[in-house]
């Protein structure tokens, strides 16, 4: 399992009750191929890792097939995806993860939009988007793991002129035509962007329908508590976009504490009753903070991501502050991580993976974790982004390594698997660190599985078969992780000697209700047999789930229905070994 998304969860029971979901299976066995690539592009699925911090977003190796409609340019950050969002859509990526409720349990948040991608040409295609976000040290999304798929275009719903409001894209022209026709000496004016809070939790609480009723009571209660020369249009999904003929902060400030009053003074009525709401504000002074309708936008944006964190709920656009902020925070994310590794509170949590149609315990994923001065856990999704920037991820894994073999000597009966990022085992004498590592614990190797990840480890393959063969070569299973994210064909997996296949959990999450992740998981289950690779199903988090994938011969599950992971603090801690400890 990738270490940024690994899983915890509660046992469950066994259910064999036949449901119909059964019916969905008929003809699935034709989709079958030899590449998922191939399975992939008849799905028009692909699969993405989005950097939040950096905002890069890395597409599987399909996406040119898939987005072909869509200039690469703007698929390479999440800024540029979310310009392609049709104006007249409910949700995007973007909002779905940002306004989520959910907690990070270790796991990652789940989140799912229905939206709307317009294409330069005009062609509008509809889109599926669904995935986990893991949060850094601060709460915040640092990372989603996902993937995108074409649907039909009445699967997804429109807000249309919501509240009698215009949308995005005309609010951006005529933003952008004011610009255009500024002289020197004119008066200032702001772009403000209204959201309301935790939109997520309404939709949970209260269901979709009675959110959205929500959104256009507040976008009503705005475009009434503006001034004549003033301008409101729906911006996306709980956010409105305003245009006020203010440019002064002290002003600014005024004019939304009352918008905020107005907006939230009075509880809303909808068909599932009465809902209070509360809404933040973030402001971005033309042009001041912008010359261009998309720079200043933008910064509202931020702006309006910073208000969640003030107490009057409003601010205004700051230069610089979020880039010191970021660059602040992983900074301090380094220097834990030093601390940690030479105060040997460096952890690992073991989260087992049972067989599907016994649930016995086949192994346990070594999953790391830092304990902090202050007590708390933190898992490696805060972690690893910084680690692998800054050049400690080597020293992390090799410490994890370290514990996990521990463990294996004291005890016999144990099978455990470790992660190894790519630049570990690239790294300048891995392989005699690691040879060194199994010397010192007899008996360890031939209970060790190493797992890579498979949109990071292909490339070049060559190199790839080198460094997995030395490590076989010492008595090590190999498992590949994440499987289906790449483009790996199974001819590669016999090539680069691999035992296990790990199926991408952003597959495994929707089979139930999704015909086709059921074609693609079965497609690689049915292959997998067949070459004799033992297959691994991640984030199992149902009955219904567990009962498919048992029935079309998934061997082992991994999630929250089956075990969650546990610390293990060994009752003396060795010390790690020199390359495990990194002078501050």
């Amino acid at each position: 399992m990738d270490r940024r998304n690994d899983t915890e969860g509660a046992g469950a029971t066994e259910s064999s009750a036949p449901t119909t979901s059964e019916a969905m299976d008929a003809g699935v066995a034709d989709a079958f191929a030899l590449d998922p690539r191939s399975t992939l592009n008849r799905l028009r699925a692909v699969v993405y890792d989005w950097d939040i911090a950096s905002d890069r977003l890395t597409w599987g190796p399909n996406a040119a097939e898939t987005l072909a409609a869509f200039p690469p340019t703007a698929l390479m950050t999440g800024a540029g995806f979310a310009e392609l969002v049709a104006a007249d859509s409910m949700s995007s990526r973007d909002l779905a993860i940002r306004e989520s409720s959910g907690r990070d349990d270790g796991d990652g948040v789940p989140y799912r939009a229905v939206y709307r991608l317009a294409a330069p040409s005009g062609a509008v295609v509809a889109i599926e988007d669904l995935g986990r976000w893991t949060p850094d040290a601060s709460g915040r999304p640092a990372r989603a793991h996902g993937l995108v798929r074409i649907v039909a275009d009445d699967e997804t719903p429109r807000v249309g002129e919501v509240a009698g409001l215009p949308e995005r894209r005309a609010f951006a022209g005529s933003l952008q035509a004011r610009l255009a026709h500024a002289q020197p000496g004119d008066a200032a004016f702001s772009a403000l962007i209204l959201g309301v809070d935790n939109l997520g939790e309404l939709n949970r609480r209260y269901g979709y329908e009675a959110a959205d009723e929500a959104i256009a009571t507040v976008g009503r209660r705005l475009a009434g508590n503006v001034r004549a020369i003033d301008s409101v249009a729906h911006f996306a999904g709980g956010k409105f976009a305003a245009l006020l003929a203010t440019g002064g902060e002290e002003q600014l400030a005024i004019a939304a504490a009352r918008l905020l009053q107005r907006v939230s003074a009075q509880p809303i009525a909808t068909k599932a009753g009465p809902i209070q709401v509360s809404a933040r504000i973030g402001a971005a002074i033309a042009p001041r903070h912008g010359r261009s309708a998309g720079r200043l936008l933008q910064r509202a944006e931020e702006a309006f991501e910073r208000a969640a964190g003030e107490p009057r709920r409003f601010a205004v656009y700051a230069p610089g502050q979020a880039i010191g902020e970021a660059q602040r925070r992983e900074a301090a994310i380094a220097d834990e991580i030093v601390a940690a590794l030479n105060q040997r509170r460096v952890l690992v949590a073991y989260q087992p993976v049972v067989g599907a149609a016994d649930g016995r315990v086949a192994f346990y994923e070594a999953l790391l974790r830092v304990r902090q001065d202050d007590g708390e856990i933190i898992g490696p999704s805060s972690l690893l982004p910084v680690a692998e920037k800054v050049g400690l991820v080597a020293q992390l894994d090799l410490r994890a390594l370290e514990l996990a073999l521990d463990r294996l000597l004291a005890e016999p009966g144990l099978r455990v698997s470790v992660n190894l990022s790519v630049a570990t085992i690239r790294s300048p004498g891995w392989i005699n660190r690691f040879k060194a590592a199994l010397g010192a614990r007899p008996g360890a190797a031939s209970r060790l599985i190493v797992e890579i990840v498979e949109t990071l480890a292909l490339e070049p393959i060559d190199e790839i078969e080198r460094l997995l063969e030395a490590m076989k070569a010492l008595g090590v299973k190999i498992a590949m992780d994440d499987f289906g994210a790449g483009h790996t064909s199974f001819r590669n997996l016999r090539r680069l000697g691999v035992d296990i296949v790990k199926i991408d959990g952003a597959f495994v999450q929707n089979v139930a209700c999704s015909l086709d992740d059921r074609v693609f998981v079965r497609s690689l289950a049915d292959l997998a047999r067949h070459l004799g690779l033992t297959t691994v199903a991640e984030w199992v988090e149902d009955e219904e789930t567990r009962r498919l994938l048992r029935d079309w011969g998934v061997d082992l599950l991994q999630g929250r229905l089956v075990g969650m992971p546990e610390l293990h603090q060994p009752a003396a801690a060795a010390p790690s070994s020199p390359e495990a400890r990194v002078a501050g």
